[in-house]
């Protein structure tokens, strides 16, 4: 499913840009800002990070809200809101598929 994967890269933007450990277990209600510190300088990292490493996502600031970056689950729904927007339909056997079998 698209939104698993897009959990998943979110999930390798945030070790990214917060250098945490490899095996963090992340959840979708977990806060950003409470649990992982996120703080404003990161978060335009983090989002710089999925622009790079998920096709057909762009953050729109007209349209992107602080409550996007609240939880997981906020940014993941906002991130796929965002690809339907600029008309990224993945094709069968995509990238997005292909996280089914990873």
């Amino acid at each position: 499913m698209m939104k698993s994967f897009i959990f998943e890269k979110i999930g390798e933007a945030l070790m990214q840009t917060l250098s945490l450990n490899q095996d963090f277990q992340f959840e979708e209600h977990l806060k950003l800002k409470d649990d992982l510190g996120l703080d404003s300088m990161s978060s335009l990292t983090f989002l710089m990070a999925l622009e790079d490493t998920i096709e057909g996502f762009e953050v729109d600031p007209d349209t992107l809200e602080m409550e996007h970056l609240e939880t997981m689950d906020t940014i993941a729904e906002y991130v796929l809101q965002q690809v339907k927007r600029f008309g990224y339909i993945p094709e069968e056997n995509s990238i997005y598929d292909a996280a089914k079998v990873a």
